[in-house]
């Protein structure tokens, strides 16, 4: 999580993340939309603005997760 609130991913391999589409995790689904793709061609990053704020505790929860996008 940024000081902002989005959500930063790393993704799995150099598949072309387009901006906006929908990010979910299999457990509380929709967790937002990709705002941004940035970083190394190999393993992009995304900037996902959530749909709603989450807590440190929902941070921390993410660390790790698998989440998709649709």
């Amino acid at each position: 999580m940024t000081p902002s609130g989005s959500l930063t991913l790393r993704s799995p391999g150099p598949e072309v993340v387009p901006e906006g589409v929908l990010v979910t995790e299999p457990k509380s689904g929709l967790r937002g939309v990709v705002a941004r793709v940035f970083g190394p061609v190999a393993r992009p990053y995304l900037s996902v603005r959530p749909r709603r704020a989450s807590s440190p505790a929902e941070g921390l929860r993410l660390i790790g997760a698998t989440v998709w996008v649709e």
